[in-house]
């Protein structure tokens, strides 16, 4: 059998229209007799990966003053890597030429490597890389990015400072306390000891301060008992968003073998039960804006100045474009130097832009299915910002005083996009979950198509709504699900009962989606029919969220227990809920680094799986929280200075501006 890299060297060396020193030192290889050629190869064949997605001994040939390449072999549907060591008269830049491209195919045709390997020569490309310069040049973008840092950390830093040197001049010891004492006295020394320059110059400080921020995200007080399993919903799900990518990062650049011997197992079946996830986030998302949305206040203020919606969007926009813009920014101008090795190049596919940020900075992405991913875990924002858009129309029409007719326009929304959904799965051929990997419209016209995706965000919407007029015991004579619910838990025994019912329906809705499907999975023949499958891909991420709904009536309508009071709203929930936004977007910059920066190639079982994992969790967690402090916080507080600036009345406004 050839060895790759023997191969490599001998195609590299039948380029006679290439002049270089490693060209001819080839061809006087050539010239040897076959067994000096193998003892000249040998020593570097001892040292390369031995087979494809192998890399050989990356650190003990550079110690032998030897050069070292990686090659991606990028075919239609997937890729492969490979890593050898080689005389450092060769070089990456060699094995690139247009001459030994041509050769590499035609050699790898004829020695039957590509008929092993199952490549179509035709639509692959051979790229090389030298891991030692690999690295790209530093450019404005690198500048630009980390000038932004250093202001930011500066910014958040003043606050401290101050308070250290404030600190040095007085007797007095500062603590949080002093803060408290501050706001009481506040009103009666406003006018007296600051000047308003001052005291707004002391507002943007402490919009920044970090002090005052972390407090903020320290404060694990429950506020809405009602509510509280939701912090481990969010924890749980963004926990499901990780393992999924740490599971689908190494797939990708682990061993063929390995993800073919796990494909029919549970661990597969796993990586795809983690796509829901996702949906929790839209759920979620529907549920709270539904519920901030309805209150009394705002639709009375909404039915009064319609228009004023729009600082709504405003309001939403400021909330997502200072932490999505750096994160982009440094996922495309910092991460890249923040990582080595033989198999680093793999970097290029999470933080390459080569569509260009600005689709992604005006939601739009998903709108062009041209594979030019920039951020590529940032569709789920983009959906979500358009289904926000989407929903202010229902929500306009409640707040008009339609509350029932807003109902209903949601119900038809959810049928809507259900039928939608129905329709792209029998047009494209969508079946269970695990059996769309290879089609190739799965991405753009269902995973990151809006309305495809809607039905979970429509479904939290309408809950959301409920549960806002449950708390405000409106409109007690028309009929609320939420109301219903809480009558029917006035006794102990009914209040045990609907907690079984709502748990064991809720759960098992939950699990068949997780669960139900192997069967046909494993099964090679369809056991269930094209038309039911179609119809389960169409329904089951609605399915999944309609059994959460279920799991969380009891929590909303007050019938407590231990697992929505204490298991779903633990200290370690309520604080990763906190940050959840910033973790999101910085988990997968952390995964490329796990992933893609070990020499050796990773091993796609479950204790590798799991220590990416709990790793990944962890570096998130702790990013995320920096990111909060550094920007989501700070940008936070200011965009509510800016909300109250231009809703409040015009005498108030004068006196803000000043």
């Amino acid at each position: 059998m050839y060895f790759l890299p023997f191969l490599i060297l001998e195609v590299i060396s039948f380029s006679q229209e290439n002049t270089s020193v490693c060209i001819k030192e080839m061809n006087s290889l050539l010239s040897l007799p076959l067994n000096q050629q193998l003892q000249l190869v040998l020593p570097y064949y001892l040292i390369s990966g031995d087979w494809i997605q192998k890399f050989g001994y990356y650190d003990a040939c550079l110690r032998e003053d030897q050069a070292y390449s990686s090659v991606q072999i990028d075919q239609i549907m997937y890729k492969l890597y490979y890593g050898f060591c080689h005389s450092n008269i060769c070089s990456a830049d060699d094995f690139n030429s247009q001459d030994g491209q041509y050769i590499i195919k035609n050699l790898l045709n004829n020695s039957g490597i590509a008929n092993l390997l199952q490549m179509n020569l035709t639509a692959t490309t051979l790229t090389f890389y030298n891991p030692l310069t690999y690295y790209p040049h530093l450019g404005l973008g690198t500048y630009v990015t980390s000038t932004i840092i250093f202001i930011l950390i500066i910014l958040v830093s003043i606050d401290p400072i101050l308070r250290l040197i404030k600190a040095c001049k007085s007797s007095h010891t500062p603590d949080v306390r002093d803060d408290i004492i501050e706001e009481q006295t506040l009103p009666t020394v406003k006018g007296i000891v600051k000047s308003e320059t001052q005291e707004n110059q002391n507002l943007i400080i402490k919009d920044f301060s970090i002090i005052q921020n972390y407090n903020k995200i320290m404060n694990l007080k429950t506020i809405d008992p009602n509510l509280a399993m939701f912090n481990g919903i969010r924890a749980i799900s963004f926990m499901m968003v990780v393992y999924g990518h740490v599971c689908e990062m190494t797939a990708t650049s682990t061993y063929v073998q390995e993800v073919t011997l796990e494909y029919k197992k549970w661990s597969i079946i796993f990586l795809y039960d983690m796509m829901y996830a996702v949906d929790i986030f839209f759920w979620v998302g529907g549920f709270f804006l539904g519920y901030v949305m309805c209150d009394e206040k705002k639709t009375q203020s909404l039915k009064k100045y319609p228009f004023s919606i729009i600082l709504s969007v405003i309001h939403r926009l400021m909330r997502i474009w200072p932490c999505y813009l750096l994160c982009i920014a440094i996922n495309s101008y910092i991460i890249p130097y923040l990582g080595s090795g033989p198999r680093w190049f793999l970097e290029e596919g999470a933080t390459q832009c080569p569509g260009g940020a600005w689709k992604n900075a005006f939601f739009i992405d998903n709108f062009y299915e041209d594979w030019q991913l920039c951020f590529g875990w940032g569709w789920y924002l983009t959906c979500d910002f358009q289904l926000f858009l989407t929903c202010l129309i229902p929500i306009l029409v409640y707040c008009l005083n339609y509350k029932t007719g807003s109902k209903i326009l949601i119900l038809l929304m959810i049928l809507g996009s259900l039928g939608w959904g129905y329709y792209l799965s029998i047009h494209y051929n969508f079946l269970i979950p695990g059996k769309n990997t290879y089609n190739p419209a799965y991405y753009y016209k269902y995973y990151v198509s809006t309305y495809a995706r809607a039905p979970p965000y429509f479904l939290g919407l309408f809950i959301g709504i409920c549960y806002r007029e449950l708390k405000q015991s409106k409109e007690r004579g028309n009929y609320n699900i939420l109301n219903n619910c809480r009558s029917l838990i006035q006794t102990s025994g009914s209040r045990i009962l609907f907690q079984i019912v709502c748990y064991g329906v809720g759960f098992g809705l939950m699990l068949f989606q997780f669960l139900g499907w192997k069967k046909e999975f494993n099964s090679l023949e369809l056991i269930w029919p094209q038309w039911f499958q179609n119809i389960y891909h169409a329904l089951c991420k609605f399915i999944f969220t309609f059994g959460m709904t279920l799991i969380t009536l009891p929590n909303l309508v007050g019938a407590y227990d231990i697992f929505n009071r204490k298991f779903m709203n633990n200290t370690l929930f309520k604080f990763m809920a906190k940050i959840s936004f910033s973790m999101y977007l910085v988990h997968l910059m952390f995964i490329v680094i796990i992933t893609e920066t070990f020499y050796e190639t990773p091993s796609f079982i479950q204790t590798d799986l799991v220590t990416g994992f709990v790793c990944a969790v962890f570096l998130s967690v702790v990013f995320g929280l920096i990111l909060s402090l550094l920007v989501e916080l700070p940008f936070g507080n200011l965009d509510n200075r800016l909300t109250k600036l231009l809703s409040a009345p015009q005498k108030k406004k004068e006196s803000l501006l000043n």
